[in-house]
């Protein structure tokens, strides 16, 4: 069984990974703050669900309990249906939120080379009904074998220290980390061969 591109039509489905996987996520927890944590992880998880199949590519595990949010250099132009999730992201998350928000993605744009195209893992989730059964890597590994043969870097960040190891064994290296009060921010790259090759001349 392959993995499933997924669409619209599996946005509640994949909000409910996200959900369940996050929940105890230290970054998850860092930004959204501990008031109205159960309400406003669902409203985080489909902020994130929307913009990246409006500019990405979301895949789903063949079981259905597992998911992974691609992103890529490209932007999205400004449109009413991106003024419209960005408000409703204000309107549901609060300032505080927001600006913390805003500051991991300062962050994570300041670590990335965006000098060639390149692949960004902006979340994989599994639910713990599916966890410890290889779901995530099922998912990794067809995209970084893509990414490998296209001549892209991929990048991605996390602040579970237990993910660190994890991604190591994938092929991932740290580019920095970073405290920020609460939590520290992993940033992490998997250069392809061929640009490890350009590096070198």
């Amino acid at each position: 069984m392959k993995n499933k591109k997924a669409d619209k039509k599996d946005s509640d489905r994949l909000v409910d990974i996200i959900c369940s996987s996050f929940v105890n996520d230290p970054c998850f927890r860092w930004m959204i703050g501990q008031k109205n944590f159960e309400k406003k992880i669902y409203f985080l998880a489909d902020y994130l669900v929307e913009e990246t199949l409006a500019k990405g590519e979301v895949f789903i595990g063949p079981t259905g309990d597992a998911a992974a949010l691609w992103q890529s250099e490209k932007r999205e132009r400004l449109s009413l249906a991106v003024i419209f999730r960005n408000l409703k992201f204000l309107f549901n998350m609060g300032l505080p939120t927001v600006w913390r928000s805003l500051k991991l993605l300062k962050l994570k744009d300041a670590h990335i080379s965006n000098q060639n195209p390149y692949l960004y893992l902006a979340c994989i989730g599994v639910m713990p009904s599916g966890q410890g059964k290889g779901l995530a890597k099922a998912l990794l590994d067809p995209v970084l074998a893509d990414a490998e043969n296209s001549g892209r870097d991929v990048y991605l960040e996390t602040a579970n220290p237990l993910n660190v190891n994890i991604y190591k064994k994938r092929g991932f290296e740290i580019i920095d980390e970073v405290d920020l009060s609460e939590i520290k921010i992993t940033f992490m790259v998997k250069h392809c061969l061929t640009s490890k090759k350009a590096k070198t001349f």
